[in-house]
């Protein structure tokens, strides 16, 4: 009776954590679901996916209009179990969508089949040919990853709002609350001006009455962080007379 519940209801599985050593952040990364009543029999699976730096959300049951909501890259259907009878691909899914089969299994509907993209036969044995499988769909020409409104990438610098975590290259950069807002906010403009009084509004509140050098001082550590010469921007550039906006 548990397991039926398990099966109905609709449960992001978490994916196991990445070694370190594979690398500590990734700046562009694609999303993949995997809809399975039975995941545990995907650890494999998962495990690789997470560890080539893959977004992967498991799901127990087919939930189309929890997955219209979402931003997904590449879709994988569990139809491995006997018990299970595989669904055909959700039509809110426009990405490219595989599904999963043992190699015993010759009950598979014509029609399921053949609404997805590839059907791969599955064993932890054959989690390495699969993986390439699913990197070569994910990399047919006029697929990009979906843009993630909580990640900002400009040049070498990435941005993840979420975590309020700043990375240069593959260089993590510690800033402080305030350094990090100040970037934000100049982010956030697109690259207009902002004035110093507009960016100790934005910071700071408008009811701070400090100088408008304190913005100096915090954008210069700020610059010295990212390693930015103000004579030569990379990402902060000043305008005389008025502030700072993102550099070209």
């Amino acid at each position: 009776m548990q397991q039926q519940r398990q099966i109905n209801e609709l449960e992001p599985v978490t994916a196991p954590a990445m070694d370190p050593a594979l690398g500590a952040y990734c700046s562009t990364t694609n999303t993949i679901v995997i809809i399975s009543a039975f995941p545990r029999g995907l650890h494999e699976l998962v495990r690789e996916l997470t560890a080539k730096c893959y977004d992967v959300l498991v799901f127990h049951h087919l939930d189309e209009q929890a997955l219209s909501a979402l931003a997904v890259d590449l879709l994988i259907m569990d139809g491995t179990h006997e018990t299970i009878q595989s669904k055909p691909r959700p039509s809110a899914i426009k990405a490219p969508a595989v599904l999963l089969v043992r190699g015993e299994r010759q009950d598979q509907d014509p029609a399921v089949v053949s609404s997805f993209d590839d059907t791969m036969q599955w064993s932890a044995e054959a989690a390495g040919s699969v993986l390439s499988r699913i990197e070569e769909l994910l990399l047919q020409p006029g697929h990009t990853p979906e843009e993630r409104s909580d990640q900002v990438q400009r040049k070498e610098l990435v941005v993840d709002f979420k975590k309020m975590a700043v990375y240069l290259g593959q260089a993590r950069i510690d800033l402080t609350k305030t350094e990090f807002d100040l970037l934000k906010a100049l982010l956030d403009t697109g690259g207009a001006v902002l004035s110093r009084q507009e960016l100790m509004d934005r910071v700071w509140g408008d009811q701070y009455f400090g100088g408008s050098n304190t913005v100096d001082v915090h954008v210069k550590s700020l610059r010295q962080k990212l390693k930015d010469n103000p004579k030569s921007p990379t990402y902060i550039e000043t305008v005389r007379g008025v502030g700072y906006r993102l550099a070209d």
